[in-house]
């Protein structure tokens, strides 16, 4: 589902956010503070604090759906994927240089744009007792870069 491309895009300094919803319909979405491929690229993880994603965690639990998006700010690029198959499994120590090279690589991306580097970190702060990893095969996926070609979907 993913070329070279789009699946190094998805592991650098990009904003990432999951939202599911609820059996009537009622979205919910987290923010992502990293990811890694898995299984040899067919799947995709994500690193949440599951104390900030309990309803999120939930819809996923119900529906097994998710929504994915990979944000660069500095040129809306934006990649977005979708799974049917999501699964939330506990997160592994060794995943911890993984976010934090994600924290590191989006203070980078957004300094410059005027974000200050501990409102960042402030928002980005995590436990690893409170961390969760989501995984799903992409079964969908979209450019959602602004602009003509929003909305297409990716070979």
């Amino acid at each position: 589902m993913l070329d070279s491309d789009n699946a190094a895009f998805i592991q650098t300094g990009v904003s990432i956010s999951l939202a599911s919803c609820a059996p009537d319909g009622l979205p919910s979405m987290s923010r992502g503070l990293g990811c890694k491929l898995v299984d040899e690229g067919r799947q995709v993880g994500v690193f949440l604090r599951r104390s900030q994603s309990l309803a999120l965690l939930d819809n996923i639990r119900s529906s097994g759906r998710i929504a994915n998006v990979f944000s660069l700010p500095s040129s809306n690029r934006t990649l977005q994927l979708k799974g049917s198959d999501v699964r939330i499994v506990p997160f592994l120590p060794e995943d911890l240089p993984v976010i934090e090279r994600h924290i590191a690589d989006f203070v980078l991306e957004v300094v410059p744009l005027g974000m200050s580097e501990a409102v960042v970190r402030a928002i980005l702060a995590y436990t690893p007792d409170d961390l969760v990893t989501v995984t799903y095969s992409p079964c969908a996926a979209f450019s959602q870069t602004p602009g003509p070609k929003a909305g297409t979907p990716l070979g």
